[in-house]
């Protein structure tokens, strides 16, 4: 049978780079096959290549790309995109119209195969969804949208990228239950993914990557893949930060409230929560994103106002926020250096020498000479880095880091959190991290757990997360929903 992809010796390359170096792959219809490797390996790479797509600053340096018989690059095919190929991002966020609403979204992948509310329920979210905008959902909650909308149309092979990297516990078990029956069904997957036991168990091949070369072309290895690494010591110095009574308001709807923290300099606080908690809601208010609602920030001694308008240049320099997704910080077509010297610019009415640009690639453990690439050049886990770097730029006291490692592999995460330890020790630091990663929450000092826009319970990562314990088996049951019947919750995020 004729196969439905086939790349012959692709090789891509960016600067003096390789991406892929001599891939051959043949992927036939209905198969379901995983794509691992190290960040930087070039797996996202090849899944763009599928598509003809090219991000700014990668080459086209040789060979086919052959999808239904139609050759994707140098110029990619007509309609295939959609008919014979659907495609889930890192950001799926970033897929949604911002100014449709959720039903409208969907209904125009489905082009009339699906129902909303059916689409919904797929990736476990309720119908009343259907009415909200993209920015009215937590990062969670847009993935998931945005993995109804890759299904809608019914492709012929599905491309994952990192598909439940970005979700909590229970989440991840209800996507991962969806693409087992649409796997069922006939549609092919390929899934990119850090993870070998979800890849084992949802893919009858793999391809392992490593510095843009197919290592091994073969059937699933299931391997541990997370370690918890070290746990934190509870250690602090000086308040830095405090928030107090914070509530938050999406119109006449509460969405966080109550809410109470005191963070350290040199401090790693973890906020952690299931999608929707109120996580992300409660990062924009700390930095004055999200004005709407009640109770005090102070930065040291000094109450802030709830709007970040209303900040001086320094109160908005001594917060910084990385963002889930790095493109929200990095211009595509602006370089590192570009990228790292407009804070200095905006906050500190400084410039930005060379020296300064090189000490915060050092910070962050990249080469000098990344200053001149653009994001479409770097891997994933080397743009969150940089993302960092920029939000280190402006000499903040306190990073807030809104699921800054949830769609990274787990060798660039251990590096990501390695980082933040840098920091920490060397600058002084407080690092405010919020993710639904209990094996990110396991190396705080203390940790705060979110549910339904309150706190549910506080504490050291020793105490919330005993020794003995997995992380996973610790934090599914400090997510397990509250019983409907607790109305300690208010309305989620």
């Amino acid at each position: 049978m004729k196969p439905l992809v086939r790349l012959e010796d692709l090789a891509l390359g960016a600067g003096d780079q390789r991406l892929l170096d001599g891939v051959s792959v043949e992927l036939g219809r209905g198969e379901s096959v995983g794509i691992v490797g190290p960040s930087g390996s070039g797996k996202t790479t090849l899944a763009l290549a599928l598509f003809g797509h090219l991000r700014p600053g990668v080459r086209h340096l040789g060979g086919r790309v052959l999808v239904d018989g139609h050759d994707m690059l140098p110029r990619r095919a007509p309609g295939v995109a959609g008919r014979v190929l659907g495609y889930l991002g890192q950001d799926p966020g970033g897929s949604l119209n911002p100014y449709a609403r959720v039903g409208s979204i969907l209904r125009t992948a489905a082009r009339g195969r699906g129902a909303v509310p059916e689409l919904l329920a797929g990736v476990g979210l309720p119908a009343d969804l259907a009415r909200r905008y993209p920015h009215q959902l937590s990062g969670g909650q847009q993935q998931r949208v945005a993995l109804a909308a890759a299904l809608a149309g019914r492709p012929a092979l599905l491309v994952l990228d990192e598909p439940t990297t970005a979700l909590d516990v229970l989440a991840t078990q209800e996507v991962l239950a969806e693409l087992a029956r649409v796997r069922a069904s006939g549609t092919g997957l390929v899934w990119i993914s850090h993870d070998h036991g979800t890849v084992a168990a949802l893919t009858n091949r793999v391809l392992e990557l490593e510095r843009g070369k197919v290592v091994r072309d073969g059937r699933p290895l299931d391997r541990p893949i997370r370690t918890a690494g070290q746990r934190g010591t509870g250690e602090s110095g000086r308040e830095v930060l405090t928030v107090r009574g914070l509530s938050a308001r999406h119109g006449k709807r509460t969405v966080l409230a109550g809410v109470d923290l005191t963070v350290h300099s040199g401090q790693l606080l973890v906020v952690l929560g299931a999608s929707g908690a109120g996580k992300s809601t409660l990062a924009r208010r700390i930095t004055g994103l999200h004005p709407q609602g009640d109770g005090q920030i102070r930065l040291g001694d000094t109450l802030l106002a709830p709007d970040v308008r209303k900040r001086n240049l320094a109160q908005r320099a001594a917060l910084g926020l990385v963002a889930q997704n790095p493109a929200d910080a990095l211009h595509p077509y602006q370089t590192v250096r570009t990228a790292l010297s407009r804070p200095t610019s905006t906050l500190r009415r400084t410039t930005t020498t060379e020296a300064d640009v090189r000490r915060l690639l050092e910070l962050v453990r990249l080469p000098g000479e990344f200053a001149d690439r653009l994001p479409g050049e770097l891997s994933g886990g080397q743009r969150q880095r940089v993302a960092l770097a920029r939000a280190l730029a402006a000499g903040p006291e306190v990073l807030l880091c809104d699921e800054a490692t949830s769609a990274l592999d787990t060798s660039a995460q251990e590096e990501v959190l390695a980082v933040l330890a840098d920091v920490r020790a060397r600058l002084g630091l407080a690092v405010v991290l919020i993710t639904h990663d209990p094996h990110v929450a396991v190396t705080a000092d203390q940790v705060v757990v979110l549910h339904g826009g309150r706190v549910a319970t506080t504490g050291s990562a020793a105490h919330l997360f005993p020794g003995q314990d997995d992380p996973a088996t610790a934090v599914a049951r400090l997510l397990t929903p509250i019983s409907p019947h607790d109305t300690r919750g208010v309305a989620q995020a």
